[in-house]
């Protein structure tokens, strides 16, 4: 055989070797590169949205143009992107708003229990009887002691479970209605229906 031929039908051979190899040690590389869980959920600490606007990173459930892709279902799309989406999108909204406000909450609980902790290590080390480090230790322990009844009252975790609730269960029942189930399919209208259920998933009380 031709050298220059066997050559060149080994590195057609090895090509997709090659490739995938060089895929693997992507992958492998962005693996790496992940933040760890405890940044992943590393609260904003300035995050200023509103509920009712539209984000940038808002995941979507049914796209404009799939009203083409789907000619079928193009009216049932259509109800979603023109009266439930709006209601989904804001309680998906608020539930990550609180959900934010939550672990922000927590950071300050856990940051300041840190601190309050060190002022006791560093009394004790000194001996004692370091008035400053006192007066701050006990500032500090009762400023904690009014954030905790704070976020007690306020109750974020509550607030993001039921409207994280609501949005899943309204974006659930879209889909029943996609499939004419659940009561979709018997005599009526599946549109008010669907909208009726909506309503009914917005003022339903708990998270339960």
């Amino acid at each position: 055989m031709d050298p220059e031929q066997e050559l060149a039908d080994r590195k057609q051979e090895d090509g997709p070797a090659a490739r995938e190899a060089a895929h693997g040690g992507q992958e492998q590389r962005k693996r790496w590169l992940r933040r760890p869980a405890l940044l992943a959920r590393f609260p904003k600490l300035f995050w200023l949205r509103s509920e009712d606007k539209v984000w940038k990173d808002d995941p979507y459930v049914v796209r404009e143009d799939q009203l083409r892709e789907y000619p079928e279902l193009a009216d049932d799309l259509k109800l979603w992107c023109t009266q439930v989406e709006p209601r989904f999108r804001k309680l998906d909204h608020r539930a990550r708003i609180l959900q934010n406000q939550f672990w922000r909450q927590h950071l300050a609980l856990i940051i300041g229990g840190l601190v309050a902790t060190s002022l006791g290590a560093i009394q004790a080390a000194m001996g004692g009887g370091v008035e400053a480090l006192a007066v701050a230790q006990a500032l500090l322990t009762g400023a904690l002691a009014g954030l905790t009844v704070l976020i007690r009252s306020r109750r974020a975790q509550h607030g993001y479970l039921t409207a994280r609730l609501r949005a899943e269960r309204i974006k659930s029942e879209f889909f029943l209605f996609l499939a004419r189930v659940g009561g979709y399919g018997e005599r009526g209208d599946p549109a008010a229906r669907l909208i009726e259920q909506v309503g009914d998933i917005e003022t339903a009380e708990g998270a339960t």
